[in-house]
Formats: structure tokens, C-alpha cells, sequence
């Protein structure tokens, strides 16, 4: 009987995971009122069932003991630093928010041990996908779904999906394109391949109507698995595809550091969907706004100010209004603008050391199952984006999106002419869709 209930709870626990991981970004990006509290009470509620139900099997397998401990390392820390910020109230929330997304993560990993249940979990991430795009292409045709904001003036411009500023929509599209492109290489053509193609199409064409920071960066998530899939098939193909990236990167690094670069931007920014922003400008403001977390940090080098402390403690740094005309001075910055620099200036360098443990020890594995093989193509675009601007520290649906991948564990080897294991306690499951190439 007991081993029967804890099956139960843990195909329950499963589904809240899916349907957290629906609500993340969908829900305005849980970035504030319904949607944050709605992400925080069902990622709370799915890491306590998985507990109980694992409790009352009485056993854990973890397949990843290192990125375990080092989630669970970081979020104590999370919770540790509201002991001394100053907002308490809002650093329990937002402790709250990091226990959802971290709890579903670990959840997914604890549960999700087969291909059957990593295929329901990476189906639910794709019809997430699919909807915010649904939701972008109704905007552009002038229909907003009830009950959702977004920044005054943008869906006339620029599309905002079902998030509240067009930038975290970009930021979150990162999530979808690499993991498309990865089930397109790595499984066999079928019915499922033109639904998927479509999708892909649709991820860059909203993307382009953004005007995001972040529109390069999902181009690049969406070709990264390329390159992986080349090395695979022909190492040839691969060096010529990691040449050609490498000298994508150094063009964009002579656009940011070169006036020569930065004038050929302003003349191609707008095939590329950026409109209202020029790159000097971008940059200016990225220098004005770095210089608070910075600043921050400086004053609290090792634990820093707590979680969720940067909206109320930037202000103590602001140049006195006589000594500036504009810029970040004047205006009310709600988050760091860079990943590294927000968990800084909040949790400090032990923070930060613990989160970057946590994202290095969640590829220190050998990739098996789409969700290993597409994880690492998340991860490199987020590390980039992370040094201007918050995906994973400050946009809860997208941290969810993200960080929960990532927790999937790799899926064990099968013997030829064997099925894998299944959880103790499950029928014999058929064949998933998705069968790896």
C-alpha cells in the first residue's frame, strides 16, 4: 500500500512540475502580482510533494549528487541572506520564487529518471513555447488576451508575448530555440518534425518584432546545437561550423568595441529587429546601471545585501540630482542588468560563487536525453546575455524555464534490445515520440 501511494504522489508531483513549468513563463513571466505568486505556490507545492513521496518511499536516487548539493548550497544561502536585508518582507518573497524554481528543478531531477517522463517534461516546455508565440503573433494582430500588461506603448512596436517588457520576452525565447533545434537534430523525422519547424520559423519571427537586447542571442541558441550535431556526424563539418561561430563572435566583439564597429551596427541594426536602440547608447546605459550593483558589492563584498535588496538599497548610490542631467541616476532600476552583477551586489561573492558551482556541475555530466543536449546550448547563450542583463536572476518565468531543464538528470544507457528501467512501481510504458536519433 505504501509503495503505491508514494508512486501516486510521485506521478502528482510530476504533473505540478508540468504545469509549474506552463505557468512560469505564460503567467507574464511570474514577474510580478498573480503570476509571481501563482510560480511560488505551485513550485513550493511540487518540491513538497516530491519530498514527502520520496520520504514515504523511503529512498532517493540521485543521479547528480554534485549539481544537488550545490542547488541546495546556494538556496540555503538564499534564504540565509533575508537574516540581514534590510526589506525583509520582499526578500522572503523572493526567497519564496527561488524555492519554486530550484525546488522544480530538483524535482524534475529526483522524478524524471525516464525517457518517457523527460519526453511529457519536454513537451510541456515546447507547448509553453508554442503558446507565448501564439500569444505574440494575436498581439501583433491587435488582440491582448484579458488579464495580461505590458509596457505602455510597446504592443503597438514591439511584442511583448505573454511577458510584460519585449526584452524578457526575448530573453525567455532563448530557451525555446535551443531546445528546438535540438529535437529537430537529434530525433528521426515524423509528424511531429513540420509542427516543429513551424515553431522554430515563428520563435525567430516574433523574436525580431521584440526589439530586445537579446535577439542575437537567441539566433545563437538556435544554431548552437548545430554545431554540436555537426561534430557528431562529420568532425570536418564541426571545425568549419566552430570557425565560422568563433569568427561571429570576434565580428560581434569588433561592433562593441570599434566606433568602425558601431557605425556598421547603426547601419544593419534594423535587420536585425533593433529599432529604438543604437549600440553606444546601449552601452552607455549598461556602464550607468553596472555601477550600482558594483558599488554595492564593494560595501558588502561576501554576503552582499540580501536577496531582492537591489530595487530599495540602489537608491543610497545615486549621484546627487545636481550632478547629473539623466541617464540611470534619475530613473528607478528594478534589477542589475547583468546576472553576475545581481548576485553580487544581493548574495555576494559566496552567492555568486555558489550559483555558478551550481550551472558548472549541471554539464559536468555525459549529455544523454534531449534535455542534457540541449541544456549546454542554453547555458553558453545565458552566460553571455548574463553580462548585460538578468534572464536568471531576475525574470522569474524564464529562470523557471531554464534552471528546471537543467535539472534533468542524463538518462541512463540502453543495453540494445533492452528497455530502460522504469520507476519502481510503473507498468512497462511504451516507446516514447521523441526517440533519439
Amino acid at each position: 500500500m505504501r509503495p503505491r501511494l508514494a508512486t501516486a504522489l510521485e506521478g502528482l508531483a510530476l504533473a505540478l512540475a508540468c504545469l509549474t513549468l506552463l505557468w512560469g513563463p505564460l503567467a507574464q513571466g511570474s514577474t510580478f502580482g498573480w503570476g509571481m505568486s501563482g510560480l511560488t505556490i505551485l513550485g513550493c507545492l511540487t518540491f513538497a510533494l516530491t519530498l514527502l513521496a520520496l520520504g514515504m518511499r523511503g529512498q532517493v536516487r540521485v543521479t547528480h549528487p554534485w549539481w544537488v548539493g550545490a542547488a541546495l548550497a546556494f538556496l540555503a544561502w538564499v534564504w540565509a541572506s533575508t537574516g540581514w536585508a534590510a526589506y525583509q518582507w520582499e526578500a522572503w518573497r523572493w526567497a519564496g520564487v527561488w524555492t519554486a524554481v530550484l525546488g522544480t528543478a530538483l524535482s524534475l531531477h529526483l522524478l524524471a529518471r525516464t525517457r518517457r517522463s523527460q519526453s511529457a517534461v519536454l513537451t510541456v516546455s515546447l507547448l509553453a513555447a508554442a503558446a507565448s508565440v501564439t500569444v505574440a503573433l494575436l498581439q501583433e494582430r491587435g488582440i491582448t488576451l484579458p488579464g495580461y500588461l505590458a509596457l505602455p506603448g510597446t504592443p503597438e512596436k514591439y511584442l511583448t508575448g505573454p511577458y510584460f517588457h519585449p526584452s524578457h520576452f526575448s530573453g525567455y525565447l532563448i530557451v525555446p530555440a535551443a531546445l528546438v533545434s535540438t529535437v529537430l537534430l537529434c530525433t528521426r523525422p515524423g509528424w511531429l518534425t513540420l509542427p516543429l519547424l513551424a515553431l522554430a520559423v515563428g520563435i525567430q519571427y516574433v523574436n525580431l518584432k521584440t526589439d530586445g537586447s537579446s535577439i542575437p542571442a537567441v539566433m545563437l541558441a538556435a544554431l548552437i546545437p548545430v554545431v554540436v550535431w555537426a561534430w557528431t556526424k562529420r568532425a570536418w563539418l564541426g571545425a568549419v561550423l566552430t570557425l565560422l561561430a568563433l569568427a561571429a563572435g570576434g565580428s560581434g566583439l569588433y561592433l562593441l568595441a570599434t566606433p568602425q564597429g558601431q557605425a556598421l551596427f547603426a547601419q544593419h541594426k534594423a535587420e536585425l529587429g533593433i529599432h529604438s536602440q543604437n549600440l553606444e547608447g546601449f552601452l552607455d546605459t549598461r556602464r550607468a546601471i553596472h555601477r550600482f550593483p558594483l558599488e554595492m558589492w564593494r560595501d558588502h563584498p561576501v554576503t552582499g545585501t540580501g536577496v531582492a535588496q537591489f530595487p530599495s538599497q540602489f537608491f543610497e548610490y545615486r549621484r546627487p540630482v545636481a550632478e547629473v542631467t539623466g541617464g540611470a541616476d534619475r530613473v528607478f532600476v528594478n534589477y542589475a542588468h547583468s546576472d553576475y552583477l545581481q548576485l553580487l551586489a544581493e548574495l555576494g561573492t559566496v552567492g555568486l560563487a555558489l550559483f555558478l558551482l551550481m550551472l558548472l556541475f549541471s554539464v559536468a555530466r555525459r549529455p544523454r536525453g534531449l534535455a542534457a543536449l540541449a541544456w549546454p546550448a542554453m547555458l553558453a547563450t545565458f552566460l553571455c546575455t548574463g553580462l548585460y542583463d538578468s534572464h536568471l536572476t531576475a525574470i522569474p518565468g524564464t529562470m523557471l524555464a531554464a534552471l528546471a531543464l537543467s535539472g534533468l538528470p542524463a538518462l541512463p544507457r540502453q543495453a540494445a534490445g533492452k528497455e530502460e528501467p522504469e520507476l519502481e512501481g510503473e507498468a512497462p510504458q511504451p516507446p516514447a515520440e521523441l526517440v533519439r536519433a
